[in-house]
């Protein structure tokens, strides 16, 4: 069993080769070259001025944020429409505020700071984030827009800067904005608009400059037909919204985001990866995964923490994930429980025999990766010869 080398992975590839260039080349850009997720190596581009060619090191807004905690792992169409959304609207000034909607449990937050990374502001710009349904009523103001010494009962001492004060010149990430108090989201609109807070108990404008990102796990518009929030605070957060899909529509990510967790695992605590049977990967595929992203990721935690086999099969999964692949099965007899990977593979020899061995044409049609269509191959003994 080999282990995965970090030697080539992470920011501190790009900071390491930045700093061992001469002085000479401390003006150009360092990009790097990336292949199935991983960093193999960088491009070092140089700018022509008016003094001729010069070089230095700034490594593009999307890399200033590629440790674990900013990285969305996918490459399904709907996660990469979404994507192509942030980024889009990261790139633009115009775009001051923007509605990131998803179940709980999908990511919101990394879109978030998507957002902030390719938004080619100044490297240390602020990101701040509040999940308001952690916030009481009685505090919300105060958390958004600060207070002043003595404000209110229990009110700070020295007074306190609110969030958006904290995330002007950056982004402000409003998590679960559906749980805000109605009487609250007045105030938030009119920051919005006039670009300027109040700290509860004085009559000073502070001027702001923060790009709003909402997010929420509710339908807002049902919200506001329900007279739980404000039609015109709506229009205003949404001038672009990304919904973002949940795992069940994301096709083989699922597998992508279980290799990236086990790996990242791995790295952190020196061993190598842990391995999985066929019959665990095709019932982690097949679950439909309710926590989405987060429940995934708890899993590989608890199979990393408590597994004594660093190689996973069905028995090491939960009952509801591992009872998946026959409960598929069982709709259609009970007979059939037995032939599911017969069933599977009848799929896969049709497909092939139906594009004439082209593989890409295979996976389309299957609504597979390449890479699960070759272990499918080895799975069934289908010679690739075949193809």
């Amino acid at each position: 069993m080999s282990c995965w080398s970090p030697e080539l992975t992470g920011s501190g590839f790009l900071d390491t080769l930045a700093t061992s260039l001469p002085e000479t080349m401390r003006d150009c850009n360092v990009c790097p070259l990336e292949l199935d997720g991983d960093i193999r190596g960088a491009a070092l581009v140089f700018q022509k001025n008016s003094r001729g060619r010069t070089v230095s090191i700034s490594r593009r807004p999307s890399e200033r944020a590629r440790d674990e905690s900013s990285i969305i792992v996918g490459q399904s169409e709907a996660i990469r429409a979404a994507v192509d959304i942030a980024c889009r609207a990261a790139e633009t000034d115009d775009v001051t505020s923007l509605l990131i909607e998803g179940e709980t449990g999908v990511g919101k937050e990394l879109f978030a700071r998507l957002i902030h990374a390719g938004s080619g502001k100044q490297t240390d710009s602020p990101f701040i984030a509040l999940n308001c349904g952690a916030v009481t009523k009685e505090l919300f103001g105060s958390e958004l827009f600060g207070h002043v010494p003595g404000a209110f009962t229990g009110a700070s001492r020295d007074g306190k800067a609110g969030v958006f004060e904290l995330a002007s010149g950056g982004v402000l990430s409003l998590d679960e904005i559906g749980e805000m108090p109605l009487d609250i989201q007045p105030f938030l609109l009119r920051v919005l608009e006039e670009r300027v807070v109040h700290r509860l108990g004085e009559s000073r404008a502070r001027p702001v400059s923060v790009r709003l990102v909402a997010s929420t796990n509710r339908d807002l518009k049902e919200e506001v037909s329900a007279g739980r929030f404000r039609r015109d605070l709506f229009y205003r957060v949404s001038a672009v919204t990304i919904h973002v899909p949940p795992l069940r529509e994301r096709g083989d990510d699922s597998l992508l985001l279980l290799e990236h967790f086990n790996r990242k695992l791995a790295e952190r605590r020196d061993i190598c990866p842990l391995e999985f049977t066929n019959e665990a990967l095709d019932a982690l595929q097949a679950y439909r995964w309710p926590g989405n992203v987060r429940e995934l990721r708890n899993l590989v935690e608890h199979l990393h923490l408590l597994a004594r086999d660093r190689v996973i099969g069905l028995g090491h999964l939960p009952a509801e994930i591992a009872e998946v692949p026959a409960l598929i099965g069982s709709v259609a007899g009970e007979d059939s429980v037995l032939s599911f990977a017969e069933a599977e593979r009848q799929a896969v020899l049709k497909a092939l025999a139906a594009e004439q061995g082209n593989l890409s044409k295979v996976a389309t049609r299957l609504g597979i990766s390449r890479p699960t269509l070759y272990r499918k191959l080895e799975q069934f003994g289908i010679k690739r010869s075949y193809a």
